[in-house]
């Protein structure tokens, strides 16, 4: 072998000597994943996991969201997700929307988009600051010059 080609392979003996393995139960649950789309409205749960009725504990922190799906299937978020900052929003929250996501085991979902369902037809959910032209997907105020961001919805084409 020449010096570079031992040298490579060195270096890729040595990555793979020193890389982290995953738990089994981590590469388990990847293999149990699917694409779902689910139609519904996010709802605030409450410190067991469950349904909740009351604001009081959508301003808790962490914030803890649901879907209750169209058929009354409760799915649950994790509270790392993100994408689930634009429910924090209660007019968000109001709305029917359709969530494209990935299902894990125990109902839980992890977003991948999220849309309003008006009349039967989808929506672009976001927020904008038409002063900086900055789109976001969280409510707030605008990352460059502060003022709050005008939350929007258009058709999707």
């Amino acid at each position: 072998m020449k010096r570079v080609d031992r040298s490579l392979l060195l270096a890729i003996i040595c990555t793979l000597a020193t890389s982290p393995l995953l738990p089994a139960g981590t590469v388990k649950n990847v293999r149990e994943t699917k694409a779902v789309v689910v139609r519904g409205h996010v709802v605030c749960l409450d410190s067991t996991s469950q349904a909740s009725n009351s604001e009081k504990d959508c301003a808790k922190l962490p914030h803890l969201f649901g879907m209750r799906a169209s058929d009354g299937q409760l799915f649950r978020f994790s509270p790392t997700d993100s994408a689930t900052a634009m429910f924090e929003d209660s007019r968000v929250r109001a709305q029917q929307l359709q969530i494209n996501a990935l299902l894990y085991p125990e109902n839980q979902l992890e977003i991948i988009k999220v849309h309003a369902v008006k009349a039967g037809k989808l929506y672009d959910v976001y927020y904008y600051c038409d002063v900086c032209s900055i789109t976001a997907y969280a409510p707030g105020p605008c990352p460059c010059c502060r003022r709050e961001m005008e939350l929007r919805e258009e058709p999707v084409h």
